[in-house]
């Protein structure tokens, strides 16, 4: 009898296991974290590895924490080149005008083509929606919310957000009328995994579009408030795109490569003066977390254990900082503990640019992906290249990559490591030295997310009862991401 009952028993165990493998409950999850605790703690406590390696442990991170100082002073570099990249080179797109920068922090989850910034002045006063946003020459979107002025936070709508469209007008050499357009909206013709994306063109003027470059022109719009602050600024190139329609390949990667911004205000508004965004290294959002088990089950696979749970603020797409290197990232945060991953491991991601040698900006690589590491140890990453560097074919060109901005909880200008960048349109397959040792890591730092606003659930609408709105209901999200379908 007993072993029927202990052979059911099992039986309904396994079954429980195969459905929540399916079906995973986090409350379910965090209980049996919870429960496990003490075994963990104990084979921790009796693992003989922990002693062993205990002196290349402190041999490492001695050798990373002499590095400190030196990174720190390339992040700051790295960052006053991204303000100066920034603004707009052309001297025609300065006079009038003022620049507020702003940092992007992320995609808005419920409007893909819209990225919610931070702004480096101290408050949003002055900064109205409507207005332009530029990087560099090329032109980005327009503002469309401001948070309350305190935050210093606004949201930006992209040019390939379905329902946008701003007058364009088309540079010629004199010999020909000049050719004006309508731009916005991505077509249908762009691909989402190879990260080249186009915008589509409608009402030209001509049924031929010169090959030269596309500006801002909406001097026709009576309701364009911000027009003449938005006048002049690049768009891209135009294409034919089958059909007998046209295209416009934009100048700047919308997808993964928006990292730093500027709002284009009229230069006779008052406002505050600007001021730098504070390091985010040196501000109170980060826990350390002490490394509890190396390895995975797979060779293949590059990853720890950290004594860091969500109970203790962790959360999945956490950055992981030795110094001032991105080691990886939080890939599922438990209750008392998270399973991390270095950046060696095959499929991680992350958003990068590069400083060049002899190039003073800062040239933005977009998303990179991760294909692990070769036999020597380096860093493989798999770089789509939309834009590319420009260069000769062949030419590689040394550089330091760092991360961009775009991921919440991965800050910018952390140190990924030296790499040779092949030059022209992608995708390219890129090696990348990286001075971390890969056993050697007995503490990380773990980024952890803001603190939820006090007025949270009075500003939720499900909590408060109210309808949503058609621009942040899931339905219009989901139209606004896919490709614009254009008719002959």
């Amino acid at each position: 009898m007993g072993g029927s009952r202990g052979r059911t028993a099992f039986l309904v165990a396994l079954c429980g296991c195969a459905w929540l493998s399916l079906r995973p409950d986090a409350r379910v999850e965090a209980w049996i974290d919870v429960g496990l605790a003490p075994a963990r703690a104990l084979a921790e406590a009796l693992a003989p590895w922990r002693w062993m390696r205990l002196r290349s442990v402190r041999a490492a991170e001695a050798e990373l924490a002499a590095k400190v100082d030196g990174e720190i002073a390339q992040r700051r570099a790295l960052h006053e080149a991204e303000r100066a990249a920034a603004l707009p080179t052309e001297p025609q797109l300065s006079f009038g005008r003022r620049f507020v920068h702003a940092e992007v922090v992320g995609r808005r989850p419920e409007h893909f083509d819209q990225l919610e910034v931070r702004l480096d002045s101290a408050t949003c006063d002055g900064i109205e929606p409507g207005m332009p946003v530029c990087s560099g020459d090329a032109y980005v979107g327009r503002v469309v919310e401001i948070d309350v002025p305190e935050t210093g936070r606004a949201w930006i709508e992209l040019a390939t957000a379905r329902r946008f469209a701003v007058g364009a007008r088309i540079e010629t050499d004199g010999t020909r009328e000049e050719v004006r357009c309508v731009v916005g909206g991505l077509a249908s013709m762009s691909r989402a995994d190879s990260g080249r994306l186009f915008l589509s063109v409608t009402a030209p003027s001509a049924r031929v579009l010169p090959q030269a470059l596309a500006r801002v022109d909406e001097r026709l719009s009576p309701l364009a408030r911000f027009a003449a602050e938005a006048d002049g600024f690049r768009l891209g190139m135009p294409e034919p795109g089958g059909d007998g329609e046209w295209v416009l390949r934009p100048l700047v990667d919308f997808s993964s490569g928006l990292y730093q911004l500027c709002i284009v205000a009229p230069a006779d508004i008052a406002r505050e003066p600007d001021r730098e965004l504070a390091d985010e290294l040196g501000d109170k959002r980060w826990a350390e977390a002490r490394v509890i088990s190396i390895g995975e089950p797979s060779a293949r696979r590059d990853g720890f254990e950290l004594a860091l749970g969500s109970w203790q603020g962790a959360q999945d797409g956490a950055a992981l900082v030795v110094g001032a290197r991105l080691l990886g990232k939080i890939v599922h945060a438990g209750a008392l503990s998270s399973d991390a991953r270095r950046l060696g491991d095959p499929g991680g991601s992350v958003h990068a640019l590069a400083r060049i040698e002899g190039r003073a900006a800062p040239v933005v690589l977009g998303r990179i992906v991760s294909l692990g590491r070769d036999e020597e140890g380096a860093l493989l990453f798999h770089w789509p290249a939309p834009l590319g560097i420009p260069g000769a074919a062949g030419e590689r060109v040394r550089a330091t990559l760092f991360t961009g901005a775009g991921e919440p909880l991965v800050p910018r200008g952390l140190l990924l490591g030296e790499a040779e960048l092949p030059t022209g349109v992608g995708p390219h397959r890129v090696r990348v030295e990286s001075a971390d040792e890969r056993f050697s890591i007995g503490h990380v730092r773990v980024r952890l997310g803001p603190p939820p606003p006090p007025d949270a659930k009075k500003q939720d609408p499900q909590a408060t009862g109210e309808p949503e709105s058609e621009s942040d209901s899931e339905a219009d999200s989901e139209a606004d991401s896919e490709p614009k379908e254009r008719k002959p």
